[in-house]
């Protein structure tokens, strides 16, 4: 890989992050607020029919909260409890070792997200029913067929113990690059295969 490719990888991963903040964004303003990421939770929990009190519950609010307070402290203005997918974008631009630790954070709370949504189903789910999530987490409706689609090419069923998978590798530009469905203005480029986390 040359420099220039590099710089294209870099570039399409930082927009795979930007993707999933904009998910957030429940006005479409381009700010995410804290209280946009806590929301999240609470759709995920009514939508899904989880017992407002359940260990479930707390585990889907602890890790969106978590979520919201560490993107907050690293790239928002925690005076108005908001981030800029702007400013966002440019600090991983800026600085792309940010992105591994960001990335294992968003992957642990949507995956914490589907296995808690979908444990009343089994221990190992269809990819339809881990795209009906993503889709409560924000994603466009219309691109339900694309995330299913992303998520299919593991074969039938996904195990909910292994659900990390796929958030995992889409945060380090491995695979699944249509998992939060087609990002803004983008075509999806297509994996390299390369890698993988188990």
């Amino acid at each position: 890989m040359n420099h220039i490719e590099v710089r294209h990888a870099d570039s399409d991963l930082v927009e795979r992050f930007a993707h999933r903040l904009r998910l957030f964004d429940s006005n479409v303003d381009g700010i995410v607020r804290r209280r946009d990421v806590v929301a999240t939770a609470e759709r995920l929990v009514r939508g899904f029919g989880i017992a407002p009190q359940s260990i479930g519950a707390e585990r889907v609010r602890a890790g969106y909260e978590m979520l919201s307070l560490a993107l907050l402290a690293e790239f928002g203005d925690v005076a108005c409890d908001e981030i800029a997918v702007r400013g966002f974008t440019a600090a991983l631009t800026a600085d792309p070792t940010r992105m591994a630790d960001v990335g294992r954070r968003i992957a642990r709370a949507d995956a914490a997200a589907v296995r808690e949504c979908l444990a009343p189903i089994g221990e190992a789910v269809k990819a339809e029913h881990v795209a009906e999530v993503i889709v409560v987490l924000g994603a466009h409706p219309g691109h339900f067929p694309v995330i299913q689609h992303t998520l299919e090419r593991d074969g039938a069923l996904i195990r909910l113990t292994a659900a990390i998978r796929p958030f995992a590798d889409y945060f380090t530009g491995c695979d699944y690059p249509g998992l939060y469905g087609r990002p803004q203005g983008r075509r999806m480029a297509e994996s390299d295969g390369q890698c993988g986390v188990g």
